[in-house]
């Protein structure tokens, strides 16, 4: 009677917890593939990356020694690569479009040096991909001070 009870709550909670476990394998899987893809993207660019996060359906990463900035957004159906040569930057900063008070879109903004050339958007945060907000503010000012101390470092140099 016992080894029965025994065998049938081993049971149940591994029914309970199968879901939860084949989530987050699912989450670290597509993780590693994103983390796979930034990694192509600076290579392609002979870069590298020192430092990176992975966050809902986007990926960043940074290379602090040649100076660039990969990034990844990951739509349904593509994977939409960005590259940015930190030395043709003057500027970063935090861009939010709201609307009916919510956030709708967040993004980090790169002002190019040459005012011929468009500025560079990279989105952190869309409602329409992802209703609510996990960490994306966070990570934003994160790599917004990030890129700017290295865009300082640089004018630094420079001068």
């Amino acid at each position: 009677m016992n080894l029965g009870s025994t065998i049938i709550g081993i049971i149940c909670i591994t029914l309970c917890a199968l879901p939860f476990i084949l989530t987050s394998a699912n989450r670290k899987k597509k993780e590693k593939q994103l983390l796979n893809a930034l990694k192509e993207i600076a290579q392609e660019h002979q870069s590298g990356i020192t430092q990176h996060d992975i966050f809902g359906y986007c990926a960043i990463g940074l290379d602090e020694l040649k100076k660039s900035v990969s990034f990844i957004l990951r739509t349904d159906d593509a994977i939409k690569p960005q590259f940015v040569n930190l030395s043709t930057i003057s500027s970063c900063e935090i861009a939010n479009i709201t609307k009916s008070k919510h956030l709708d879109r967040l993004y980090l903004k790169l002002k190019p040096i040459d005012k011929n050339q468009p500025e560079m958007a990279l989105e952190f945060f869309n409602a329409d991909v992802n209703y609510q907000l996990n960490d994306e503010l966070q990570s934003i000012g994160k790599w917004n001070t990030l890129i700017n101390n290295l865009l300082k470092s640089e004018n630094t140099s420079a001068n």
